[in-house]
């Protein structure tokens, strides 16, 4: 009976002491948790209280192999997810839809905006081609000319030339010619606003200093162009290099609403000067576009336009000069030489010796 009570009792003192420690443990205060920039130290939160889309960014690559010059399509891209974002890189599929590559790329390869065609090339039209033309003050409506803007292409042709195959004219070459770039402006560099050189020569006359600035833009202005870049069809090219180099180039500002282009077909077409291979052009059909260009053209047709009666009409500079003239006329000859070119012209005649023995005959025939 003793040892009972005893054991009873010590299992009272053990269950006393089970609460007394339950009940200071649930009384403990939690302890403030401190950020720590050591990894190892981190507290690692359980999988289903993460985030994956604060955790992961996502970066455009190729699916497959391109070459370059070749046109993204959706079937070349994908993207996927990574940890750390890629500098550079495209994180959407709109961005890069469409652009050309400039190099061949592999597959999983991560697309960067230096890998895509950038430029001038991508502002021209289907069957376009940019073509640089000298420009001054003078033909180019007093250096008005913008990107963007859009020209009508004159040219002369100076009759007092020896070169030149027509009397002088001047004529149309190219209507409602889109202007890419001109000077160091371009359509993707915009020359500077008036608002920008107001601040610039501010800047100046107070001598705050940023000349670094005033010459970095020295080259976009468009009194400094020296070259204009145009949007020029292919076809239309030979003419507008022919024009440039025998003749003289006028551009003429006109507005951009302003639709009205001269309906060719009212003209002869100009004879190519490389001929079609025989029956490979059906009767009445006429080379176009690449063929027509690959075809060329001679300065002559495009002076004469077609028209084989279209010469000079002017005496050639020879006959204006009268020191050529001097130069050119006969001397006169002298009176004997008069007389005698003025007498009948008798026939020749021819004489042989015969010998005979010691004697001598002499036939003439």
């Amino acid at each position: 009976m003793n040892f009972t009570k005893l054991i009873a009792g010590i299992l009272v003192v053990l269950a006393l002491a089970l609460g007394l420690l339950a009940w200071q443990i649930g009384s403990r205060p939690e302890p403030a948790s401190v950020a720590s920039t050591d990894p190892s130290l981190s507290v690692q939160v359980p999988a289903t209280e993460q985030n994956p889309a604060e955790a992961l960014h996502d970066m455009v690559i190729l699916t497959q192999s391109v070459p370059a010059g070749h046109k993204l399509t959706m079937a070349d891209l994908k993207v996927i997810q990574v940890a750390t974002p890629v500098p550079g890189s495209f994180d959407n599929l709109e961005d890069v839809l469409g652009k050309v590559t400039v190099q061949p790329m592999y597959a999983d390869s991560p697309i960067f905006e230096p890998n895509l065609l950038q430029g001038l090339s991508l502002q021209l039209e289907q069957g376009e081609r940019a073509v640089s033309i000298a420009v001054n003050e003078t033909m180019a409506a007093g250096h008005r000319v913008r990107p963007g803007d859009f020209v009508d292409v004159f040219f002369t042709l100076n009759g007092q030339d020896e070169q030149t195959p027509v009397d002088t004219q001047t004529r149309l070459l190219m209507a409602r010619t889109r202007v890419l770039a001109y000077g160091g402006a371009s359509v993707e560099t915009p020359p500077p606003t008036e608002a920008q050189l107001r601040e610039e020569q501010a800047q100046n006359a107070s001598g705050s200093g940023r000349n670094n600035n005033a010459a970095d833009t020295n080259h976009l202005r468009p009194e400094n162009a020296r070259t204009a870049v145009l949007a020029v069809p292919l076809e239309e090219v030979h003419r507008l290099t022919l024009a440039e180099k025998y003749g003289q180039l006028t551009l003429a500002l006109r507005h951009p609403d302003d639709l009205g282009i001269p309906d060719e077909s009212l003209f002869a077409n100009l004879p190519p000067a490389l001929r079609p291979a025989s029956g490979r052009l059906a009767p009445g059909q006429q080379l176009e576009s690449i063929d027509r260009a690959y075809a060329g053209l001679r300065f002559n047709d495009l002076a004469r336009g077609a028209d084989p009666q279209n010469r000079k009409s002017t005496p050639p500079p020879s006959a204006l000069n009268p020191s050529l003239l001097a130069q050119q006329a006969p001397v006169a000859a002298s009176p004997a030489a008069a007389a005698e070119a003025t007498q009948p012209k008798r026939p020749r005649q021819h004489e042989v010796e015969l010998y005979t023995g010691s004697t001598v005959q002499t036939v003439r025939y």
